[in-house]
């Protein structure tokens, strides 16, 4: 079984606070509902990161310029070990990087600046996600094009997901009395525009790119989640459909019925 690790503390104005790798937060040891954000409530500096402190609140100033200037380490000094493990790079190859440097990947930042789209891989075919076009288009016919509209968002908002038939390439919808297992459909799951494209949403909805970049770094290998039809909720709908049919199959059979003869 393996251990869990003890997260890194860093004391600021004699308070203890954690330090929180996957918010990207300070969280006070004694009070964790006390948190600073390194992403919204500090100035990245590159090397360090500026907060502007209230010792009465122990949390940022709710205006800079009354705060007490503070300079606070990079992620990667606070828990070098975490940052290591995190983002799949050795200390010594994070040495001499900013935090912005070692959560986004600079290589696949600059591809997307320089125009290139995000692609994702659809029960293993390749698409290329247009976002200002709101659409997937086929990496190598361009065609068939699947449309965000025909995309369902799950409730929580943060992934798309629907019927797929992977001969045509097509997102499709199920016959609502269907009796049986649609043949060939499979039900598929992806990220939402950020997670797909976070450089286009940042720019198409007037968003902090850097910002969003922190939070959401661009995912090299998108793959959608392919769900079989039996884990979805297809199994109870033909167990619904099939009973209707029953129920509709006896009632016919009662109305059909003959009465009783008559005696001679």
């Amino acid at each position: 079984m393996t251990k869990l690790r003890e997260p890194a503390v860093f004391q600021m104005d004699n308070i203890s606070f954690y330090v929180d790798l996957d918010r990207q937060t300070l969280r006070q040891t004694d009070n964790p509902d006390n948190e600073i954000s390194f992403i919204h409530q500090m100035q990245d500096m590159g090397d360090h990161y500026m907060l502007a402190w209230d010792a009465k609140t122990k949390n940022a100033a709710a205006n800079s310029e009354d705060g007490e200037p503070l300079i606070i380490p990079q992620l990667s000094l606070l828990d070098p070990e975490g940052m290591s493990e995190k983002y799949r790079m050795s200390v010594s190859e994070m040495a001499g990087k900013s935090d912005f440097e070692i959560i986004v990947d600079q290589e696949a930042l600059a591809a997307r600046q320089n125009g290139i789209l995000p692609q994702i891989d659809i029960a293993g075919e390749k698409f290329i996600f247009d976002l200002r076009l709101q659409e997937l288009r086929h990496v190598e016919y361009f065609f068939p094009v699947i449309s965000l509209k025909s995309l369902d968002l799950t409730d929580d908002g943060w992934h798309y997901e629907a019927f797929y038939e992977p001969i045509m390439k097509q997102v499709v919808q199920l016959d609502p009395k269907l009796t049986e297992f649609p043949d060939g459909i499979i039900k598929i799951k992806m990220p939402n525009e950020i997670g797909l494209d976070p450089v286009g949403t940042a720019r198409i909805y007037g968003m902090s790119e850097r910002e969003l970049l922190r939070r959401h770094p661009i995912q090299k290998e998108l793959k959608a989640e392919v769900i079989p039809l039996s884990e979805t909720q297809v199994p109870r709908l033909i167990r619904q459909n099939r009973e209707q049919l029953q129920r509709e199959h006896e009632q016919i059979t009662r109305k059909m019925k003959p009465g009783k003869r008559p005696r001679f």
